[in-house]
């Protein structure tokens, strides 16, 4: 990568950030969440969508947007497609549930959109994208059209708008991609020193919370297999070096939920 470095930024983390794709569940979260023209570009052709669309962070959805019309889209990144049916049914029964006021009435239920954007053609029927909604297989009655499923299909290629945009969801290099609007945030995140601080710092922060993770799970476990013993909270707490009250707090919310 030919860039400027400051010392702040980890050149460790370069060839990750050269490989990462937009179908990379947190390098596209990055990238959308820094640029209002690739969300609308995506919202434009792969919801077939012609409002603009605020995004915003959540905790439980890859890609969440609400539009001006207070319509919402879950959009999720799935590379491997476990479970895939059953996980569109609960994504889209939650986002629902979550949007509903209280007393607020069922006629004024917004259009709700789950998509997952699919690395593979999961159907494999070399189509764009597959909707899926709410009908009665007998008269083909469509039940409601308030909640949508749509599994896209990225390996799709065709010379047309569709295919472009999936040809640019794979590309690990921004100056190969058709899109201006993919472009110049991918190539920001990537090529640009100030995006790549960024891409580092982000990593650098989750490497430190998944070592966190690892550390405090091997710390609990040790205290299981010391208490599995028979030693004390006293014994277990001289030995881990930890407080009398980080024992007893552990274990007492360990007996709780069990």
């Amino acid at each position: 990568m030919k860039h400027d470095k400051s010392s702040e930024t980890n050149e460790e983390y370069d060839p990750m950030i050269e490989r990462f794709t937009l179908f990379s569940g947190f390098f596209m979260f990055e990238a959308f969440s820094r640029s209002e023209e690739a969300v609308e570009l995506v919202a434009r052709y792969g919801m077939e969508a012609k409002r603009s669309f605020p995004l915003f962070r959540h905790v439980r959805y890859d890609l969440f947007i609400e539009d001006t019309e207070n319509n919402i889209y879950d959009i999720e990144i799935e590379n491997e497609g476990r479970s895939l049916n059953e996980r569109a049914i609960v994504y889209s029964s939650t986002l629902i549930a979550q949007h509903m006021k209280t007393n607020e009435k069922f006629e004024s239920l917004k259009d709700t959109w789950v998509i997952f954007l699919t690395k593979k053609d999961m159907e494999k029927g070399y189509e764009p994208y597959y909707d899926y909604k709410w009908f009665d297989p007998k008269g083909q009655r469509l039940l409601s059209r308030k909640a949508a499923i749509r599994f896209v299909n990225g390996q799709y290629r065709n010379d047309d708008a569709f295919g472009k945009l999936m040809h640019d969801f794979h590309c690990t290099d921004p100056d190969q991609m058709y899109y201006d609007e993919l472009r110049e945030i991918v190539k920001y995140l990537k090529k640009d020193p100030e995006g790549v601080k960024i891409m580092c710092d982000i990593m650098n922060e989750a490497e430190r919370r998944w070592k966190e993770q690892a550390r405090r799970e091997e710390r609990e476990n040790m205290m299981h297999k010391l208490h599995a013993k028979g030693m004390s909270f006293e014994e277990i707490a001289s030995i881990m070096e930890l407080p009398l009250s980080t024992i007893k707090t552990f274990f007492r919310k360990r007996s709780k939920a069990v």
